[in-house]
């Protein structure tokens, strides 16, 4: 039996501390940032909220996938899931927040606007204040809600070890995934979208939530080389799981990148000038720098770097693809959302940067916090003994990453 010891709370410790300090000075320096051009300090933290938006729905989406796949990959990452869920009341804080630059950000807030475009005032029923804040409160409280119940049953399940609550887990998480996915594709929407509000796309918000899987399969390859490079996993992650993980990335990949190509090519095809502002923005005055920078960075280096099965089974390039990968992401979160504030020329400011950071670093901070509050491996899991039986295997030389013994023809 795998046993878990106590010795990676320390560093858990150690590091919700050190991202809490980072959060506190990034914020004192946003409020810095803030005063100086409070129209800046709003776009920036839009960015920002995006980004570390993305990857919590991500993570909460593959966590209930697991629940209902029940494979050994997802034993593995469910606390580091689990965790990434739980840190979801940061994001509300920062929404909030984002409530008081509404101004800043959405030009449908300017009645100016709205009178000049008959778009933004047949769109006013759906875009007006009182409505978004109330939209994006219920968007909070089902996501808040759906995760205090799987933690709480989670939570239950170490305690008790009764065999009901996997289908508990696995009754909620069927429903949750569609419930978490539709409010997502209203709030990328609402948060998103409306930045250019007389643009449009059905496609828009599932770029994103592509992204979200996406990012959550790599900050969770992230999470488990850390902790295995400080030896505190109580457990050898089986070569032949890593290789899941590893396919599950570059699954995600293709799959990003058929969507976003998808929507191009749509509007490209029908070439209908409400349709193409968004990509006009994006496609020149230096944007389109890093338009070409995602064609290639955020599909073919991943595809060939992750095509092959020996890289996929090898914890230093899966840990370099996993940082990668998050960094490419946070490169696409910038530009897709940006350029709705700087249309005419590329535009990055030292906010977007410190935003990025403090954002990540209460989140960070939360989510050591939730980590440590349980085992690392749920002892109570279904899973557990397979999970036993690969690494025993794997430790004899009986994994199936052994080479088999060439037959005589």
């Amino acid at each position: 039996m795998l046993t878990q010891t106590e010795n990676w709370r320390p560093s858990l410790d150690r590091f919700q501390r050190l991202a809490l300090i980072v959060g506190v000075v990034g914020a004192i320096v946003c409020g810095i940032g803030a005063a100086l051009g409070p129209a800046q300090f709003f776009h920036s933290l839009m960015f920002a909220f995006f980004f570390w938006m993305t990857l919590t729905i991500g993570a909460s989406i593959v966590l209930m996938i697991q629940h209902l796949t029940s494979g050994v990959w997802g034993l593995m990452l469910r606390r580091m899931l689990e965790a990434a869920l739980m840190a979801m009341p940061v994001l509300l804080v920062v929404f909030l927040i984002l409530i008081i630059g509404m101004g800043d950000n959405y030009s449908w807030m300017d009645p100016a606007k709205v009178a000049e475009s008959k778009v933004l005032q047949f769109k006013s029923v759906w875009l007006n204040q009182p409505f978004y804040i109330v939209r994006g409160l219920l968007y909070f409280a089902a996501w808040i809600g759906i995760g205090y119940v799987l933690n709480r049953w989670s939570s239950d399940q170490d305690r008790t070890g009764d065999p009901k609550i996997v289908n508990r887990l696995a009754t909620l998480s069927g429903p949750g995934i569609p419930i978490f996915v539709l409010l997502f594709t209203l709030a990328a929407t609402d948060w998103g979208m409306s930045l250019e509000p007389e643009w449009f796309s059905s496609m828009y918000p599932v770029t994103f939530i592509i992204e979200g899987l996406l990012a959550a399969m790599a900050w969770g390859v992230l999470a488990l080389s850390i902790m295995r490079s400080r030896k505190l996993l109580p457990y050898n992650v089986p070569v032949d799981r890593l290789h899941d993980l590893g396919k599950f990335m570059f699954a995600f990949t293709i799959l990003w990148t058929y969507i976003n190509f998808s929507q191009f090519l749509i509007i490209w095809s029908g070439n209908i000038p409400e349709e193409t502002t968004w990509y006009g923005h994006r496609l020149e005055h230096g944007w389109d720098v890093l338009a070409v920078t995602l064609m290639i960075g955020h599909f073919f280096i991943p595809l060939f770097g992750l095509i092959s099965r020996h890289p996929k089974r090898n914890f230093t390039t899966m840990t370099i693809a996993a940082i990668y990968i998050i960094a490419i992401q946070i490169v696409f979160v910038f530009w897709s959302v940006t350029p709705a504030f700087f249309p005419e020329a590329f535009h990055i400011h030292l906010l977007d940067l410190a935003t990025l950071i403090t954002v990540g670093a209460f989140w960070l901070s939360l989510w050591a916090r939730n980590l440590k509050q349980r085992p690392l491996l749920p002892p109570n899991d279904h899973r557990m003994p397979q999970l036993e039986r690969q690494v025993a295997n794997e430790a004899h030389g009986h994994s199936h990453s052994e080479p088999k013994a060439k037959t005589a023809h």
